[in-house]
């Protein structure tokens, strides 16, 4: 049986689904941003992917997710900051001194967040997605801000920004589910269980794996365990689905729901 070919996104949060598997035969690990590797399971260049959970919404039949596991966070993310040139005043009124909010583009989900954010606070303001987004961070300017994803927020998260899920939270009372394992129907049997058993060797294995990633990441090892183990989620559970059910009704996405 040949290797499953895996997209799996490079970042500190995801690393928990997929570390155990690097040495594994059974699979071939391709590595990208999530942006662009739901592209890559369109395609067919791999057999299933670690995609925001927006694109799942968007790509709908044939695909469907692992019900088990997940990258999520329930009162704060840290990896997905909203970065401005002063964060002492409250976000809304940060909002009212923006002109122009530029997006990473790595990422969907957390656009689509942040957008679900401008319309419950009635901001109309535009987002114009960027490339290279953490050159920008320490360039910006009054009336600019900047969403940024993943490691690249967390090395910049002593700088002015706010955390995403943070305002998400205090808006809506909800966690939020920013990736899901994502594949073929036909696959479903042979990679509910591989992922699975993935997800259950980093549980047996977390403090190695965890160090693992300390040097792999370059966080510090006080800091990769907090966030390992206290603000990031990796299982879907109920709660967490009814987040991603919420979310999705949220984006125009309600005939989604009865799949979730």
């Amino acid at each position: 049986m040949s290797a499953l070919r895996l997209g799996v996104v490079n970042f500190l949060n995801a690393y928990p689904l997929w570390g155990s598997l690097e040495n594994d035969a059974r699979v071939t690990l391709v590595p990208d941003i999530p942006s662009r590797l739901v592209t890559f399971l369109e395609e067919g260049r791999v057999d299933a992917a670690l995609i925001s959970s927006i694109e799942f919404f968007r790509l709908g039949k044939p695909f469907t997710y692992h019900p088990h596991v997940c990258v999520g966070a329930a009162k704060k993310v840290e990896s997905i900051r909203f970065f401005v040139e002063d964060s002492t005043l409250s976000f809304q009124e940060v909002l009212s001194k923006i002109r122009v909010i530029y997006t990473d583009a790595a990422s969907r989900s957390s656009v689509a967040q942040l957008r679900v954010i401008l319309k419950k606070l009635k901001s109309d303001l535009s987002l114009h997605e960027v490339n290279q987004a953490e050159e920008k961070i320490p360039l910006l300017g009054t009336g600019e801000a900047l969403l940024a994803i993943g490691d690249t927020a967390l090395r910049h998260r002593t700088r002015p920004s706010y955390d995403l899920q943070s305002i998400y939270y205090s808006l809506f009372n909800r966690g939020f589910v920013y990736a899901i394992w994502v594949y073929r129907e036909e696959l479903k049997p042979r990679l509910d269980t591989l992922l699975e058993e993935a997800y259950v060797n980093y549980t047996q294995n977390g403090i190695a794996l965890r160090r693992a990633a300390k040097r792999r990441f370059g966080f510090s090892a006080d800091f990769t365990e907090e966030y390992l183990t206290r603000i990031i989620q990796h299982q879907l559970t109920k709660e967490r689905r009814e987040d991603l059910v919420f979310f999705a009704r949220e984006c125009g996405f309600s005939d989604i729901t009865k799949n979730i």
